[in-house]
């Protein structure tokens, strides 16, 4: 019999975003954000041809293999990462299955070692590599092989061990991207540190708490803050990713009495992590409906992932490879291109003021698209004026669709490739403009 789920166990962040006054070591810059971002994407590496193409991740964490690959691309996703992995033998036996079924639906996987197996490596002790050199033996070839995550939000005194961690998987033949997870509050030292030899940089936030009221500032603005505060640290790094591993469970949890965010929190913690942080992918954390999690009433959990988080996969699947092969594009300008004027509540840990609207131009050149992916970051009515120059293939057409809304604009042409788009953007907006 498989053993029960355990939960994850809440560190720090869960309880920054649940005390409202902590300020440890937190700073807001007023500064505009940096609108043209270099945060490399994810990669995925084809063993038997030595290659790597650019993959946009969108999909959950599962605790290993209780997600079922079905059910993950039934839900639109294109992603499953199995946590804590290594630790039964069952695991692996299982996710390789799913593994086949994954290849057979375009699904890609990250194998997620548990801690205790990634967090003891010494890369000259045999008698520390665990399952390791097995699970590279059983997955390193596999087509819906996607990467390897190290643990789940070490802290640093664990680099040395994630170190060899990695040193192993390589010295047996991986190179698949290596990943890892940090609350928002894990200092930038600290990260640094921790990811000296780790590939792919990805965050949780988890804010939505009950009592607070919809877009509440101690959810969304300092989400958004916080991931704002890791841009410039992942560009200079150089580390894929800055993956936003978004809010998706809404029981309590330890100490912390979550809810599901709304599905126009849920929609905006996506897309305003892409437009304005350069996110480049979204794992929700977490798809678990039994062993604790929802047992008693699961119907909570589906409507949560039919009814709000289906859409928006379906929307980042529409993205999904200009994402991947068409990234910020051209030149977009707008009068909102300014700091916020929302206050951001303290928190634990490096956070930094966003801009009004956040804003990121895709090009899918094969289907002849643009998407342009405009975010209001605050509570309160905009008019959006917006200039794109510089476009890299020429528009059909002065057409601008919005298929979430079901209305069209105008884009009003000017001389020398120039472009205005004229719209109002209601507080917390996501707008899809898809140009042709």
């Amino acid at each position: 019999m498989k053993p029960a789920i355990h939960r994850r166990t809440f560190v720090s962040s869960t309880m920054a975003a649940a005390a409202s006054a902590a300020t440890l070591g937190a700073s807001v810059d007023a500064r505009p954000a940096d609108t043209r971002r270099a945060i490399p994407p994810v990669r995925s590496w084809n063993p038997k041809d030595d290659s790597f193409t650019p993959y946009f991740p969108y999909g959950w964490y599962s605790f290993g293999p209780y997600a079922r690959v079905k059910e993950i691309a039934a839900n639109g996703a294109n992603t499953v990462l199995y946590a804590g992995m290594g630790k039964h033998d069952w695991q692996r036996a299982d996710t390789l299955k799913q593994m086949d079924l994954a290849e057979e639906l375009g699904v890609k996987i990250i194998v997620g070692l548990h801690g205790s197996v990634a967090g003891r490596v010494y890369i000259d002790r045999p008698d520390t590599h665990s399952v390791i050199p097995h699970y590279v033996n059983t997955f390193n070839d596999h087509p819906a092989m996607l990467g390897w995550q190290l643990g789940d939000e070490f802290s640093a005194e664990a680099a040395p061990r994630i170190n060899d961690t990695v040193k192993l998987l390589r010295k047996l033949g991986s190179k698949h991207q290596t990943w890892q997870v940090h609350p928002h509050t894990w200092s930038h030292r600290d990260v640094r540190t921790l990811m000296s030899a780790t590939d792919v940089c990805s965050y949780d936030g988890y804010t939505y708490l009950d009592g607070l009221p919809k877009f509440s500032t101690h959810a969304s603005a300092r989400v958004l803050a916080w991931q704002q505060g890791k841009v410039d640290l992942i560009r200079q790094a150089g580390w894929s990713g800055n993956v936003n591993v978004t809010q998706a469970v809404g029981c309590k949890c330890g100490d912390a009495p979550f809810r599901f965010p709304t599905p126009q929190e849920y929609r905006w913690n996506v897309f305003s992590a892409i437009a304005s942080t350069g996110a480049r992918g979204t794992m929700n954390w977490i798809y678990a409906y039994s062993g604790g999690f929802y047992a008693d009433d699961p119907d909570r959990f589906f409507a949560f992932r039919d009814d709000t988080v289906k859409p928006v996969n379906r929307e980042q699947q529409m993205i999904a490879r200009a994402m991947e092969t068409g990234y910020d594009v051209g030149q977009v300008e707008t009068n909102l291109d300014l700091p916020t004027e929302t206050e951001i509540p303290p928190a634990t840990g490096p956070y930094t003021k966003f801009n009004k609207v956040g804003r990121l131009l895709l090009h899918d050149a094969k289907a002849r698209q643009y998407y342009l992916i405009v975010t209001n970051n605050e509570a309160t009515e905009h008019t959006l004026r917006l200039t794109l120059t510089d476009l890299p293939a020429r528009l059909r057409s002065n057409k601008v669709h919005i298929p979430h809304e079901e209305r069209q604009l105008q884009l009003e042409p000017a001389e020398a490739g120039r472009y205005f788009l004229n719209d109002r953007l209601p507080a917390h907006a996501v707008v899809i403009y898809v140009l042709s």
